[in-house]
C-alpha cells in the first residue's frame, strides 16, 4: 500500500505541474493525502495517522461519486501488539455551488458512503461493514488544482463502534473547466451552430466564443471560430506536399529540359518552407555492373541537386544527393518500358503548417 500511495502522490504532483494543459477532458478528480484516526475506545487501538488516496467522478455540477482507500500497519493495541488497519469506502459527495468554476474559492461539501474497516492484530482479525457520513471544504487554488479538509464518522454495523477520520490532502481535476481554451470554445461554437449560427451572447462573453470578456484578448472573434484560452483564433493545421520524379535516358546523368519546370516547383516549395531539408534519391535500371549503376545513380541525384542550387538558389546544405543503384526498382527490368521507369531521380516532401 505504501508503494501505491507514493505513486499516487507522485502522479498528483505531476498533474499539478500540468495544470491547465490536461490531456484528458474527463470529469475525474484524483485526491491523496494523510488522515488522523480517532478510534472508538472499545477498539483498544492507539490513535494515529494514515495515508489515503481516492478518485472522484463528477456526475454534474454538484454530485460526484468517490472511491477511497487507506492503509497503515504500525498501530498499537492497548496490550502492546502491532495492528494493521485498512479502510475502503464507496460513496457520494454533494458540493455547495457549481462543481466547475473560478479559482481561489472555497466549496463546502457533504459526504455519504459505505465500506469496510479491517483491523488485523495477528491474533485478532476483524472485518466490519461501516456506514459513513461527514463533511468538508475544498479550496480550489486554480480551476484544476486544490486542497481539501474533511471530517467523517464511520459507524460499524457489526460491532456498533463509531470511529472518526480527519483527513487533509491535495486534489487535481482532469475535466473541462470554464475558460479552459479550445474545449470550452468548441462547446460554445457548437451551441451557436445548433441555434442556427447565432452566438450565445452575454454581458460576460460578448462574442460568444466561450472566453469571458475579462480574459478575451480577441473580443470580436467570428461565430464558430475555434479559440485558445485567451479567446484568439487557433492555428488551423494544413498539409502541403510535393513529389518530384525525373527520368533519364540510358546511361545518362543529364536532366532533360522537359523536367525543368518540375524541378522549379520543388525549388519554390523549398523557398516557401525554408526549414525543410530534402534527400534527392537517384536510381538506375539493372543493365550493367552493380558498382557502375551505384555510381550512375549518385551522379543523377547530384545533377538534380546542382540544378536546384545553381539555377534556383537553394542552399546546398539543405540538399543531400543519395544513390541507390539498381536496388529499388519500381517496374520490371525485363522490359524496355520498365527499365525506363527505373532510370529516375525521386524527391518527396510533406509538411504540416499552421494558417
Amino acid at each position: 500500500m505504501r508503494k501505491l500511495t507514493i505513486t499516487a502522490c507522485a502522479a498528483l504532483a505531476l498533474s499539478s505541474a500540468l495544470a491547465g494543459k490536461a490531456v484528458a477532458q474527463v470529469p475525474l478528480t484524483i485526491n491523496a493525502g494523510a488522515a488522523q484516526w480517532w478510534f472508538d475506545d472499545d477498539r483498544g487501538l492507539s490513535d494515529k495517522s494514515t495515508p489515503w488516496v481516492s478518485a472522484e467522478w463528477a456526475f454534474n455540477d454538484q454530485w460526484a461519486a468517490e472511491v477511497l482507500y487507506a492503509d497503515k500497519s504500525d498501530f498499537r493495541t492497548d496490550d502492546g501488539f502491532l495492528a494493521d488497519v485498512t479502510n475502503w469506502q464507496v460513496g457520494l459527495l454533494y458540493y455547495g455551488g457549481s462543481y466547475i468554476g473560478e479559482p481561489n474559492r472555497v466549496r463546502p461539501y457533504g459526504t455519504f458512503s459505505a465500506g469496510e474497516i479491517d483491523v488485523d492484530a495477528g491474533f485478532r482479525d476483524t472485518v466490519e461493514t461501516t456506514i459513513n457520513a461527514g463533511g468538508g471544504l475544498r479550496w480550489m487554488w486554480t480551476r484544476r488544482f486544490g486542497a481539501r479538509l474533511e471530517a467523517k464518522l464511520l459507524h460499524s454495523l457489526d460491532e456498533h463502534r463509531t470511529d472518526m477520520l480527519l483527513s487533509a490532502g491535495f486534489n487535481f481535476y482532469f475535466g473541462d473547466v470554464v475558460g479552459d481554451g479550445a474545449a470550452s470554445a468548441a462547446a460554445a461554437a457548437a451551441a451557436g451552430a445548433a441555434a442556427g449560427g447565432a452566438a450565445l451572447y452575454s454581458d460576460d462573453d460578448a462574442d460568444g466564443d466561450g472566453v469571458v470578456n475579462a480574459l478575451d484578448e480577441c473580443p470580436d472573434t467570428p461565430v464558430g471560430t475555434r479559440v485558445d484560452s485567451v479567446g484568439c483564433p487557433l492555428d488551423v493545421e494544413q498539409i502541403a506536399s510535393i513529389k518530384l520524379k525525373v527520368n533519364f535516358d540510358f546511361d545518362s546523368d543529364s536532366v532533360e529540359e522537359q523536367y525543368f519546370s518540375d524541378v522549379g516547383e520543388l525549388a519554390a516549395f523549398l523557398k516557401r518552407f525554408e526549414d525543410l531539408q530534402v534527400d534527392v534519391e537517384g536510381h538506375s535500371d539493372s543493365t550493367g555492373p552493380d558498382a557502375y549503376n551505384q555510381n550512375l545513380s549518385e551522379r543523377r541525384a547530384q545533377a538534380v541537386v546542382d540544378l536546384l542550387v545553381n539555377q534556383h538558389g537553394i542552399a546546398e546544405n539543405r540538399l543531400r544527393a543519395v544513390g541507390y543503384g539498381e536496388s529499388q526498382p519500381i517496374a520490371d527490368n525485363a522490359t524496355r518500358e520498365g527499365r525506363a521507369e527505373n532510370r529516375r531521380v525521386m524527391a518527396t516532401l510533406e509538411v504540416t503548417y499552421g494558417e
